[in-house]
């Protein structure tokens, strides 16, 4: 089912979806992968983990490590599957109370600094090879102007059959409203892009749980 159909359903799963959002219970720290947080919901690390397995790919980029959940259970996926290595990048330093994550794990690789800065850009793909299988996970900064950049420099990364994964495309509206996060957000620099971009197109099927965070994101490069 795609994201627009059966409306009365859509607005069900829209009320719960805010709820689930803006909860005190969830709060944004309050749900961690073997002990260390991470900012997803339960259903969208489902729908990942199944791409990740489906598509196996042997190099994972990820933009945003936040507390270093996310990669971490990105890396206990790969590691089920006997293969492929993670490179999460992150701007944070000590200063903002969320350093980089102090965790080790064999398949991940942590750097520091902006996802865009093309000094970056020239880094990771010194870093991936012939043979590898790119998947990747845009997690950062959530402004328009920078998810665009994101997409335009890490879509030509992306293997074909692969996938290129936008989150919190459910800002600016869709259906959440975050007044941290002004603007219009992922969503719309996601639809600007492949309304450019023909190599990529929305995956409808995974936003089969009715509540993604992901809404259009879930981008597979033809």
């Amino acid at each position: 089912m795609s994201y627009d159909d059966n409306f009365p359903e859509r607005l069900i799963a829209d009320a719960f979806h805010v709820l689930y959002y803006h909860s005190s219970v969830w709060n944004f720290g309050n749900t961690k992968w073997l002990g260390i947080g991470l900012f997803m919901n339960p259903f969208d690390m489902w729908v990942k983990q199944e791409i990740i397995f489906e598509t196996k790919p042997t190099l994972i980029l990820e933009t945003g490590s936040a507390m270093g959940g996310s990669a971490l259970f990105y890396a206990t996926v790969l590691d089920q599957m006997g293969q492929g290595k993670i490179i999460s990048v992150d701007i944070q330093d000590e200063k903002s109370g969320m350093g980089i994550p102090k965790l080790k794990h064999k398949r991940i690789t942590f750097l520091k600094g902006n996802s865009v800065d093309l000094a970056m850009i020239k880094k990771l793909k010194s870093m991936i090879k012939a043979s590898d299988r790119v998947m990747v996970f845009l997690d950062s900064d959530h402004s328009m102007e920078h998810v665009a950049r994101e997409l335009k420099a890490y879509g030509p990364m992306v293997t074909p059959g692969c996938y290129m994964v936008v989150d919190d495309t459910n800002l600016g509206g869709h259906p959440v409203v975050n007044p941290t996060v002004p603007g219009p957000g992922p969503f719309a620099a996601v639809m600007e892009y492949l309304a450019k971009e023909k190599s990529f197109e929305i995956d409808q099927s995974r936003h089969k749980f009715y509540m993604t965070w992901c809404v259009n994101g879930f981008l597979r490069k033809k």
